[in-house]
Protein backbone atom coordinates (compact mmCIF):
# COMPACT_ATOMS: atom_id res chain seq x y z
CA UNK A 1 0.00 0.00 0.00
CA UNK A 2 1.62 3.61 -0.94
CA UNK A 3 1.03 6.69 0.68
CA UNK A 4 -1.68 7.76 -0.50
CA UNK A 5 -3.42 4.79 -0.49
CA UNK A 6 -2.96 4.41 3.40
CA UNK A 7 -3.54 8.65 3.78
CA UNK A 8 -6.87 8.20 2.48
CA UNK A 9 -7.40 4.61 4.01
CA UNK A 10 -6.78 6.04 7.78
CA UNK A 11 -8.66 9.42 7.05
CA UNK A 12 -11.90 8.35 5.81
CA UNK A 13 -12.06 5.03 8.62
CA UNK A 14 -11.63 8.09 11.29
CA UNK A 15 -14.18 9.87 9.11
CA UNK A 16 -16.34 7.02 9.15
CA UNK A 17 -16.30 6.32 12.96
CA UNK A 18 -17.36 10.32 13.42
CA UNK A 19 -20.53 9.90 11.18
CA UNK A 20 -21.25 6.17 13.29
CA UNK A 21 -21.00 8.76 16.46
CA UNK A 22 -23.56 11.44 14.83
CA UNK A 23 -25.40 8.43 14.11
CA UNK A 24 -25.90 7.12 17.25
CA UNK A 25 -27.15 10.48 18.39
CA UNK A 26 -30.09 10.51 16.19
CA UNK A 27 -31.01 7.00 16.84
CA UNK A 28 -30.63 8.07 20.32
CA UNK A 29 -27.90 5.19 21.46
CA UNK A 30 -25.84 7.67 22.82
CA UNK A 31 -26.13 11.26 24.08
CA UNK A 32 -24.50 14.64 23.75
CA UNK A 33 -23.90 14.47 27.60
CA UNK A 34 -22.04 11.48 26.96
CA UNK A 35 -18.74 13.28 25.33
CA UNK A 36 -17.81 14.61 29.11
CA UNK A 37 -17.35 10.78 29.97
CA UNK A 38 -15.71 9.89 27.14
CA UNK A 39 -13.78 12.79 27.54
CA UNK A 40 -12.59 11.78 30.69
CA UNK A 41 -11.95 8.10 29.71
CA UNK A 42 -9.86 9.26 26.71
CA UNK A 43 -7.50 11.83 29.35
CA UNK A 44 -7.67 9.58 31.88
CA UNK A 45 -6.90 5.98 30.48
CA UNK A 46 -6.65 5.20 27.04
CA UNK A 47 -4.41 8.21 25.80
CA UNK A 48 -1.62 7.62 29.13
CA UNK A 49 -1.59 3.91 27.35
CA UNK A 50 -0.78 4.90 24.32
CA UNK A 51 2.25 7.19 25.16
CA UNK A 52 3.56 5.22 27.53
CA UNK A 53 3.62 2.27 24.82
CA UNK A 54 5.14 4.53 22.01
CA UNK A 55 7.91 6.06 24.42
CA UNK A 56 9.07 3.05 26.32
CA UNK A 57 9.21 0.77 22.84
CA UNK A 58 11.50 3.39 21.41
CA UNK A 59 15.46 4.61 21.95
CA UNK A 60 15.12 8.40 23.51
CA UNK A 61 17.97 10.84 22.03
CA UNK A 62 17.96 13.97 23.39
CA UNK A 63 19.49 15.88 20.19
CA UNK A 64 15.71 15.20 19.10
CA UNK A 65 14.55 17.58 21.40
CA UNK A 66 15.01 19.89 18.61
CA UNK A 67 12.44 18.31 16.76
CA UNK A 68 9.52 19.09 19.76
CA UNK A 69 11.07 22.64 19.75
CA UNK A 70 10.28 23.17 16.01
CA UNK A 71 6.66 21.75 16.34
CA UNK A 72 6.21 23.60 19.41
CA UNK A 73 7.40 26.42 17.57
CA UNK A 74 5.15 26.22 14.73
CA UNK A 75 1.97 25.47 16.77
CA UNK A 76 2.76 28.42 18.81
CA UNK A 77 3.04 31.18 16.09
CA UNK A 78 0.09 29.67 14.32
CA UNK A 79 -1.90 30.08 17.58
CA UNK A 80 -0.78 33.97 17.64
CA UNK A 81 -2.07 33.80 13.44
CA UNK A 82 -5.38 32.80 14.47
CA UNK A 83 -5.93 35.09 17.46
CA UNK A 84 -4.93 37.51 15.12
CA UNK A 85 -7.50 37.01 12.44
CA UNK A 86 -10.34 36.11 14.80
CA UNK A 87 -9.33 39.54 16.21
CA UNK A 88 -9.91 41.73 13.15
CA UNK A 89 -12.97 39.46 12.31
CA UNK A 90 -14.59 40.73 15.70
CA UNK A 91 -15.52 36.77 16.74
CA UNK A 92 -17.03 36.29 19.80
CA UNK A 93 -14.54 34.70 22.57
CA UNK A 94 -15.68 31.30 22.30
CA UNK A 95 -15.36 31.66 18.09
CA UNK A 96 -12.39 33.07 18.85
CA UNK A 97 -10.88 30.09 21.07
CA UNK A 98 -12.35 27.83 18.50
CA UNK A 99 -10.67 29.12 15.65
CA UNK A 100 -7.19 29.22 17.61
CA UNK A 101 -7.57 25.92 18.84
CA UNK A 102 -8.40 24.39 15.70
CA UNK A 103 -5.76 26.16 13.29
CA UNK A 104 -2.81 25.27 16.38
CA UNK A 105 -2.79 21.80 17.76
CA UNK A 106 -1.53 18.73 15.71
CA UNK A 107 -3.16 15.18 15.00
CA UNK A 108 0.10 13.82 15.85
CA UNK A 109 -0.89 10.81 18.11
CA UNK A 110 -4.16 10.27 16.82
CA UNK A 111 -2.71 9.85 13.16
CA UNK A 112 0.42 10.97 12.64
CA UNK A 113 1.59 7.62 14.10
CA UNK A 114 -0.11 5.58 11.54
CA UNK A 115 0.93 7.90 8.88
CA UNK A 116 4.38 7.29 9.46
CA UNK A 117 4.33 3.77 10.24
CA UNK A 118 2.20 3.55 6.61
CA UNK A 119 5.50 5.46 5.20
CA UNK A 120 8.64 3.91 7.00
CA UNK A 121 7.39 0.97 8.13
CA UNK A 122 11.16 -0.60 8.38
CA UNK A 123 12.27 2.32 10.05
CA UNK A 124 12.21 2.23 13.75
CA UNK A 125 14.02 5.14 14.23
CA UNK A 126 11.53 7.47 12.13
CA UNK A 127 8.66 6.09 14.61
CA UNK A 128 10.77 7.54 17.39
CA UNK A 129 11.30 10.34 15.97
CA UNK A 130 7.54 10.75 15.63
CA UNK A 131 7.23 9.71 19.08
CA UNK A 132 9.13 12.53 20.14
CA UNK A 133 7.67 14.97 17.67
CA UNK A 134 4.55 13.93 19.24
CA UNK A 135 4.30 13.75 23.35
CA UNK A 136 6.99 16.65 24.04
CA UNK A 137 6.71 18.87 20.65
CA UNK A 138 2.60 18.51 20.66
CA UNK A 139 1.18 16.71 23.94
CA UNK A 140 2.83 18.90 26.96
CA UNK A 141 1.64 21.88 24.40
CA UNK A 142 -1.70 21.00 24.17
CA UNK A 143 -2.65 19.99 27.85
CA UNK A 144 -0.86 23.18 28.95
CA UNK A 145 -1.26 26.22 26.44
CA UNK A 146 -4.25 24.86 25.25
CA UNK A 147 -6.02 24.07 28.64
CA UNK A 148 -5.47 27.44 29.27
CA UNK A 149 -6.80 29.03 25.76
CA UNK A 150 -9.72 26.96 26.01
CA UNK A 151 -10.31 28.41 29.32
CA UNK A 152 -9.53 31.99 28.13
CA UNK A 153 -11.77 32.11 25.65
CA UNK A 154 -14.28 29.81 26.99
CA UNK A 155 -17.94 31.49 28.53
CA UNK A 156 -17.04 30.52 31.64
CA UNK A 157 -14.85 33.16 33.00
CA UNK A 158 -11.75 32.22 35.27
CA UNK A 159 -9.08 34.59 37.75
CA UNK A 160 -5.59 33.58 36.18
CA UNK A 161 -5.05 31.69 39.40
CA UNK A 162 -7.99 29.66 38.84
CA UNK A 163 -6.62 29.37 34.89
CA UNK A 164 -3.02 28.84 35.92
CA UNK A 165 -3.93 26.21 38.12
CA UNK A 166 -6.04 24.49 35.59
CA UNK A 167 -2.85 24.21 33.22
CA UNK A 168 -0.69 23.02 36.51
CA UNK A 169 -3.06 19.51 36.84
CA UNK A 170 -1.51 18.89 33.50
CA UNK A 171 1.48 17.70 35.60
CA UNK A 172 -0.44 15.54 38.33
CA UNK A 173 -2.06 13.93 35.29
CA UNK A 174 -2.02 10.52 34.17
CA UNK A 175 -0.83 11.68 30.56
CA UNK A 176 2.18 13.27 32.08
CA UNK A 177 3.03 10.85 34.32
CA UNK A 178 3.09 8.35 30.92
CA UNK A 179 4.99 10.74 29.26
CA UNK A 180 8.12 10.75 32.28
CA UNK A 181 7.79 6.82 32.50
CA UNK A 182 7.88 6.72 29.01
CA UNK A 183 10.96 7.92 28.73
CA UNK A 184 12.45 6.46 31.56
CA UNK A 185 11.40 3.00 30.53
CA UNK A 186 13.18 3.67 27.16
CA UNK A 187 16.54 4.02 28.64
CA UNK A 188 16.09 0.97 30.90
CA UNK A 189 15.02 -1.60 28.04
CA UNK A 190 12.29 -3.71 29.86
CA UNK A 191 12.86 -7.33 28.94
CA UNK A 192 10.19 -7.79 26.38
CA UNK A 193 10.47 -11.61 26.36
CA UNK A 194 9.73 -11.66 30.53
CA UNK A 195 6.38 -13.07 30.92
CA UNK A 196 4.49 -10.61 33.18
CA UNK A 197 6.29 -7.72 30.75
CA UNK A 198 5.06 -9.04 27.91
CA UNK A 199 1.78 -9.23 29.38
CA UNK A 200 1.37 -5.69 30.75
CA UNK A 201 2.83 -4.72 27.23
CA UNK A 202 -0.59 -6.40 25.30
CA UNK A 203 -2.80 -5.07 28.43
CA UNK A 204 -1.64 -1.84 26.90
CA UNK A 205 -2.01 -2.38 23.52
CA UNK A 206 -5.61 -2.91 24.46
CA UNK A 207 -6.70 0.00 25.99
CA UNK A 208 -4.56 2.79 23.39
CA UNK A 209 -6.69 0.56 21.15
CA UNK A 210 -9.31 2.43 22.62
CA UNK A 211 -8.27 5.83 22.26
CA UNK A 212 -9.50 6.49 18.46
CA UNK A 213 -12.92 4.64 18.95
CA UNK A 214 -13.63 7.39 22.10
CA UNK A 215 -12.35 10.28 20.38
CA UNK A 216 -14.29 9.74 17.35
CA UNK A 217 -17.30 8.88 19.51
CA UNK A 218 -16.86 12.25 21.57
CA UNK A 219 -16.24 14.35 18.13
CA UNK A 220 -19.55 12.63 16.80
CA UNK A 221 -22.00 13.09 19.46
CA UNK A 222 -21.05 16.77 19.43
CA UNK A 223 -21.22 17.09 15.67
CA UNK A 224 -23.97 19.52 14.47
CA UNK A 225 -24.01 20.91 10.87
CA UNK A 226 -27.24 22.88 11.24
CA UNK A 227 -25.08 26.12 11.02
CA UNK A 228 -22.22 25.16 8.74
CA UNK A 229 -22.78 27.77 5.86
CA UNK A 230 -22.43 30.46 8.46
CA UNK A 231 -18.70 29.28 9.43
CA UNK A 232 -17.55 28.31 6.26
CA UNK A 233 -15.40 31.64 6.55
CA UNK A 234 -14.16 30.34 9.82
CA UNK A 235 -13.40 27.06 8.17
CA UNK A 236 -11.16 28.01 5.50
CA UNK A 237 -9.23 30.17 7.32
CA UNK A 238 -8.66 27.27 9.82
CA UNK A 239 -7.61 24.87 6.90
CA UNK A 240 -5.34 27.81 5.38
CA UNK A 241 -3.75 28.01 9.23
CA UNK A 242 -3.53 24.30 10.22
CA UNK A 243 -2.84 22.51 6.77
CA UNK A 244 -0.57 25.00 4.71
CA UNK A 245 0.70 27.59 7.03
CA UNK A 246 1.82 25.23 10.09
CA UNK A 247 4.23 22.31 8.17
CA UNK A 248 5.88 25.65 5.79
CA UNK A 249 6.64 26.79 9.51
CA UNK A 250 8.00 23.59 10.34
CA UNK A 251 9.99 23.04 7.03
CA UNK A 252 11.34 26.45 7.32
CA UNK A 253 12.78 25.95 10.44
CA UNK A 254 14.38 22.59 9.81
CA UNK A 255 15.60 23.93 6.92
CA UNK A 256 17.68 26.87 9.24
CA UNK A 257 18.73 24.16 11.41
CA UNK A 258 20.19 21.94 8.84
CA UNK A 259 17.91 18.81 10.10
CA UNK A 260 19.09 15.22 8.89
CA UNK A 261 16.53 14.31 5.62
CA UNK A 262 14.29 12.28 7.75
CA UNK A 263 14.04 14.19 10.27
CA UNK A 264 12.50 17.06 8.09
CA UNK A 265 10.39 14.90 6.52
CA UNK A 266 9.14 13.60 9.93
CA UNK A 267 8.33 16.92 11.27
CA UNK A 268 6.76 18.25 8.41
CA UNK A 269 4.62 15.41 7.93
CA UNK A 270 3.30 15.98 11.57
CA UNK A 271 2.42 19.65 10.97
CA UNK A 272 0.42 18.52 8.04
CA UNK A 273 -1.95 15.98 10.10
CA UNK A 274 -5.23 17.33 10.64
CA UNK A 275 -6.60 19.46 13.68
CA UNK A 276 -6.07 17.11 16.84
CA UNK A 277 -9.65 15.61 17.78
CA UNK A 278 -8.84 16.83 22.00
CA UNK A 279 -9.37 20.12 20.61
CA UNK A 280 -13.14 19.74 20.44
CA UNK A 281 -12.84 17.53 23.88
CA UNK A 282 -11.11 20.80 25.37
CA UNK A 283 -13.85 23.22 24.07
CA UNK A 284 -16.07 21.29 25.82
CA UNK A 285 -15.34 20.65 28.98
CA UNK A 286 -13.82 23.95 29.22
CA UNK A 287 -16.99 26.43 27.85
CA UNK A 288 -15.40 27.38 24.24
CA UNK A 289 -17.63 26.93 20.95
CA UNK A 290 -17.51 22.78 21.07
CA UNK A 291 -20.40 22.98 18.29
CA UNK A 292 -17.32 25.33 15.99
CA UNK A 293 -14.39 23.44 17.04
CA UNK A 294 -16.07 19.71 16.39
CA UNK A 295 -17.07 21.22 12.53
CA UNK A 296 -13.33 23.12 12.18
CA UNK A 297 -11.99 19.57 13.48
CA UNK A 298 -13.80 17.32 11.07
CA UNK A 299 -13.40 19.71 8.74
CA UNK A 300 -9.90 19.46 8.74
CA UNK A 301 -9.70 15.72 8.56
CA UNK A 302 -11.44 15.84 5.36
CA UNK A 303 -8.95 19.20 3.81
CA UNK A 304 -6.15 16.55 4.94
CA UNK A 305 -6.91 14.24 2.39
CA UNK A 306 -5.16 16.19 -0.10
CA UNK A 307 -2.75 18.75 1.67
CA UNK A 308 -0.79 15.74 3.05
CA UNK A 309 -0.24 13.97 -0.27
CA UNK A 310 0.78 17.74 -1.27
CA UNK A 311 3.48 17.59 1.46
CA UNK A 312 4.73 14.14 0.36
CA UNK A 313 5.46 15.29 -2.95
CA UNK A 314 7.20 18.75 -1.90
CA UNK A 315 9.00 16.54 0.68
CA UNK A 316 9.79 14.00 -2.43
Amino acid sequence: MNFDQAAIQSISIIVILILCGMGFRKLGVLKEEDGGLFARMITQYTLPALIFHALSTSDFDTSKLLLAVVMIVSQLVCALLAWGVGSLLKLSRPRKGALILASTFTSSGFLGYAVVKEIYFHNTEALSDAAIVSELGVATVIFTFGILIAIQFGAHQASSKEKIAEALKFFRSPIFFSLIAGILASFIKLPMDNVIVAAFYRALGIVSTANTLLVTLTIGVMMHFKDMKKVIPIVLLACIIKLFIQPLLSSYQANILDFPELWRQIVVLESAMPTAALSAVFAKRYGCDAELTTILVFATFISSIFTMVMMVVLLG
